[in-house]
């Protein structure tokens, strides 16, 4: 048998619209469709027969925020172009998701690639070409074809000129293999599209999916020149897009409230994940315990996700018989990383003292002290989370907690109390460790200061005295960035990231506000390994790869794993057939509808 390539098509990447409809549709608004008519008949003579496809209010969704730029909820604004090149015209919205994004692919709940505009698609063994095969029948809002030719525009105008100051090689928002490797897209008829890319990457297909940046789509005959990649976007034709929904500005209000009402579209068209919300509102509400209150009241429905409750009001939310508390398990992992660079973590005996840390705590006190329960211990794995597609169970190799393991490894590192106090020291040097945290209201960052004080507790009765620092988001990012920290929370990413992409992001692409990797070996490099991960189209190579770090993060005790926070959502009872996405952005809100 030959290699298997990461990028093979057989298998891999081939998917047919009607498996995708029939994987992907929720059942019960397919029955639902199918009996609409004989309950609109049943409305003619039986009192108040409401159902979630009646119209008018009953069929509105209104939705909590949070805090967020006035750039996201202004109306006019090109998703085609930046809003760093473009100021004055460019960036993507809030609403631009309900009216213009459409991507090629996407990404289902469990993070798994999906069609969307393009009914299949195949990648080629290198991973440089990707053939997409579009859906006929797509149509713009005002009812102009979308076609290849207009695939071809929107990327070309993304890739290589609205958000290349962003994306590309000197991308002030981090460079982006997509933009940084992309060639050219070539329509081969008028339901064909190929994309090139001058090398390839085994993680380029999940890329594509997850990059919402590429999937918003104007009409190329709405920019003047007509056509012309650098043309101006015409602001009357703002809500032209091939979503389903567009802005009343006429109820909207400016960096307060924004409402989006249902038009016909070529998704009830197809019958292809057909919106069941006639409208949904977006209203600011900053306060995250304003919002809990508003959702108690029933003046909300629903928390969009990325401004979720505070964890600690989640039980008051739990007694309440009108809201709804969904919740999964989630690939996030959170974890405790150290300054592994300098004293008292560097070398031999640094490993040591993170073991001895790594065995020291309880996570079922964490789960329930910090995270009231909407969480699980992460004992299974160092990092990456075994629900990800690919996962290896080489991974799986963990720290569950051993205190007389743990006093043993302090001691072999030569931490002992030799004065008493109670505090273990090593030449005169007590072991008093500087945790930096940031509990910000804004972001809810509450689990910070919670889960420092369960930590806290557990490492005194060791003899570790842990000294929590608790700063504003601003002050915490700048010590983070001048290395002035002995621990540090830290976590992986939601199911959107390839478990590749996942350790790249911590173990070889150092963050925008850090200018070290959370952990590097001192013998073998983890980050040449993460590097050759990334690289190989080799599907054996690659896997290959993920164990050599994995294995190093075990047995280096790289990062001290803490728990996995479990996904969740809180709404109205009333709201149904809500499914988890991939991330919050993915969550499909308008698919539910309201029951009375």
């Amino acid at each position: 048998m030959g290699k298997a390539f990461l990028c093979q098509p057989a298998g891999l990447c081939r998917t047919s619209a009607g498996l995708d409809q029939t994987s992907h549709m929720n059942p019960i608004i397919s029955v639902r469709a199918a009996g609409i008519a004989a309950l609109l008949l049943l409305a003619a003579t039986l009192l108040g027969a409401g159902t979630g496809a009646d119209m008018g209010e009953d069929n509105t969704l209104n939705i909590g925020i949070g805090t967020v730029k006035s750039l996201s909820m202004e109306y006019g604004r090109d998703p085609t172009l930046s809003d760093s090149r473009f100021p004055d015209s460019g960036g993507q919205c809030r609403y631009h998701r309900y009216t213009n994004l459409a991507q090629l692919i996407t990404l289902d709940g469990d993070g798994k690639v999906i069609p969307w505009l393009a009914e299949s698609y195949e990648v080629s063994d290198d991973c440089r070409t990707i053939t997409f095969h579009l859906r006929d029948g797509i149509k713009f809002a005002d009812g102009k074809e979308f076609n290849a030719s207009v695939a071809k525009y929107n990327l070309d105008r993304i890739i290589t000129y609205g958000w290349k100051d962003a994306l590309g090689s000197n991308g002030t928002r981090g460079a982006n293999p997509l933009f940084v490797n992309y060639d050219s897209t070539e329509a081969l008829d008028d339901r064909t599209i190929r994309i090139r890319f001058s090398q390839g990457w085994p993680t380029m297909l999940q890329e594509f999916a997850s990059l919402w940046t590429i999937g918003y789509v104007i009409s190329p005959e709405d920019v003047d020149p007509v056509w012309d990649i650098r043309g101006t976007w015409n602001p009357r034709e703002k809500y032209n897009g091939l979503g389903p929904y567009y802005v009343d500005e006429d109820e909207s209000v400016p960096n307060q409230k924004i409402v989006l009402k249902k038009r016909g579209s070529w998704y009830d068209d197809l019958d292809f994940h057909k919106p069941e919300m006639d409208r949904i509102t977006f209203t600011v509400i900053a306060d995250p315990q304003t919002r809990v209150q508003a959702l108690n009241k029933g003046d909300i429905d629903y928390i969009y996700r990325y401004w979720n409750p505070p964890f600690e009001s989640l039980k008051d939310l739990e007694k309440n018989s009108n809201v709804f508390v969904d919740s999964r398990p989630d690939t996030m992992m959170y974890i405790l990383a150290t300054s592994w660079w300098k004293e008292p973590f560097k070398g031999t005996d640094g490993i040591k003292l993170r073991k001895g840390i790594s065995y020291a705590l309880g996570r079922d006190e964490i789960v329930r002290g910090a995270f009231y329960g909407y969480a699980v211990p992460a004992t299974d794995s160092m990092f990456l989370s075994p629900l990800l597609p690919g996962f290896p169970d080489c991974c799986l190799r963990g720290y569950d907690q051993d205190l007389d393991k743990a006093r043993q490894l302090f001691e072999d590192a030569g931490w002992n109390d030799t004065d008493g106090d109670g505090i273990l020291d090593k030449d005169g040097r007590p072991l008093r460790l500087r945790l930096l945290i940031t509990s910000s209201d804004s972001l809810d960052f509450s689990w910070q200061r919670d889960t420092a004080l369960v930590i806290q507790t557990q490492l005194k009765k060791l003899g570790v005295d842990i000294q929590i620092q608790d700063l504003e988001l601003g002050a915490y990012k700048d010590e983070k960035k001048k290395e002035n920290y002995d621990l540090i929370f830290a976590w992986s990413f939601p199911r959107v990231n390839s478990l590749v992409t996942q350790l790249a992001n911590d173990f070889s692409l150092q963050s925008s506000f850090s200018i070290k990797n959370y952990y590097e070996s001192q013998s073998v490099s983890l980050k040449s390994i993460v590097d050759r991960a990334r690289s190989t189209t080799n599907a054996e190579d690659q896997r290959g790869y993920v164990c050599q770090a994995c294995e190093i993060l075990h047995d280096d005790a790289g990062v001290v794993p803490l728990v996995y926070q479990k996904e969740f959502a809180v709404m109205n009872k009333k709201v149904k057939g809500f499914q988890f996405g991939a991330t919050e952005f993915l969550d499909r809100l308008e698919e539910c509808w309201i029951e009375r």
